[in-house]
């Protein structure tokens, strides 16, 4: 498309701990007591990428943008925290925290939190 153009400094990539969990299971026994936690980690997990993923489709669609996908920084006192996704444009900076999150989710105004609504059972955020 005329006119669109992108800069990717850090592409996305598939988190190495999810082929790490993968080769786990694969040499777990079935009757192990940790793999059912082992595979709803891998499942959460795999849902976040796929979230990113979807996000990145949409991203590729603005103009005159620079974006870096999954930074890690120091914030002080050997505390780190990541960023999803950073994009950059020349007036403006913005910082992506991509959740995937599925059922219904609301915004509860009265409480300042977000609600999700999955299978007749509520969570707050």
């Amino acid at each position: 498309m005329k006119g669109m153009m992108h800069v990717i400094v850090k592409e996305r990539k598939s988190p190495d701990f999810i082929q790490r969990m993968e080769a786990l299971l694969r040499r777990l026994p079935a009757s192990h007591s940790k793999r059912v936690l082992i595979e709803n980690d891998l499942a959460k997990i795999k849902a976040g990428f796929r979230g990113e993923e979807a996000v990145d489709y949409f991203l590729k669609h603005l103009n005159e943008f620079t974006i870096i996908h999954d930074i890690r920084l120091a914030g002080g006192n050997d505390d780190f925290f990541q960023i999803d996704a950073l994009l950059l444009y020349s007036n403006f900076i913005l910082i992506l925290e991509i959740k995937n999150i599925s059922g219904t989710i609301y915004f509860d105004s009265a409480f300042n939190q977000l609600i999700q609504i999955k299978q007749d059972n509520e969570r707050g955020f």
